[in-house]
């Protein structure tokens, strides 16, 4: 890599932004910086790349070595620079400050065909709408109030089934088991093992209840 191959700031505009772009370059230089107006020089390495560009959604990399100036008498974003009376001092300064962390120049060529890449699509996080895994949560988080009256709740959940286990001293009391077939509707299974058969009436309507809300 020779030395003429070499510049602080490579700008990128169109033919309607050649008039403010002049003057911006013009002015870099007189402060000191190198600049690379031509697209010629693809081998060329560069500390930044200045597109001057009149709407937010031109510039598709957040490459640190990317700095987008936007253009126009609305350009209020505050993520991209303004071609107003302060840039050159911005460029001036992010170029110094570039020299001094010694961050090295990479190829122009690579940050311009970044911005010709079609912007990721967002991630999606993708909501576990699993009523067997809604009710496992739902009874886990409810088993250590079970302590407050001398019981233990464990529970396992597999691929189709939930089966929780309550336990008095080591004596079962009741077992419940919510299994999904994966053909029919939710199959719910109690079992009583112990206990006062009483109450079975307000576990079923407690399960019924968990499965409705998850449905």
């Amino acid at each position: 890599m020779t030395e003429s191959a070499s510049y602080d700031i490579a700008v990128s505009f169109t033919e309607e932004q050649r008039a403010v772009v002049d003057e911006v370059v013009e002015a870099c230089r007189q402060r000191g910086l190198t600049v690379l107006e031509s697209n010629d020089l693809p081998e060329a390495e560069v500390r930044f790349l200045v597109p001057f560009v009149s709407g937010e959604d031109e510039v598709r990399t957040n490459d640190e070595h990317v700095l987008p100036v936007l253009t126009g008498e609305n350009a209020t974003s505050s993520a991209h620079l303004r071609a107003d009376e302060h840039l050159v001092d911005t460029l001036v300064a992010r170029v110094e400050a570039a020299e001094t962390a010694g961050r090295g120049r990479v190829p122009v060529a690579d940050l311009v065909t970044a911005l010709k890449q079609p912007e990721p699509e967002p991630e999606v996080a993708v909501q576990d709408n699993n009523p067997l895994r809604t009710l496992a949560e739902q009874f886990a988080a409810a088993s250590p109030a079970l302590a407050k009256r001398g019981l233990a709740g464990t529970m396992h959940l597999g691929d189709t089934t939930v089966a929780v286990r309550v336990e008095r001293a080591e004596d079962a009391v009741y077992a419940v088991e919510v299994r999904n077939d994966g053909v029919n509707d939710d199959i719910v299974n109690f079992v009583v093992i112990g206990g006062a058969t009483d109450q079975f009436s307000t576990l079923w309507h407690r399960i019924e209840d968990m499965l409705t809300a998850t449905a």
